[in-house]
């Protein structure tokens, strides 16, 4: 292997070397090419902001049977 090829791969392996394609709406973290995004009510979302927004819905709609939720 040459150093071009080195590069190439050390590039592929560093998230940080890797094209800045996106930033999240929510807390502007960069989000690099090739790396998982979620698009959410129209914003473009990192794994953690989403995560924490999924985390806050399933909150509000979560019940226990046999309790009285007051509905």
């Amino acid at each position: 292997m040459d150093y071009l090829d080195l590069e190439a791969e050390r590039l592929k392996l560093d998230p940080q070397e890797a094209k800045v394609c996106l930033k999240c709406d929510r807390c502007n973290a960069e989000i690099y090419e090739n790396q998982e995004y979620y698009l959410y009510e129209r914003d473009c979302l990192c794994e953690q902001c989403f995560d924490e927004i999924q985390s806050d819905e399933k909150k509000e709609c979560e019940r226990i049977a046999g309790e009285d939720n007051g509905d």
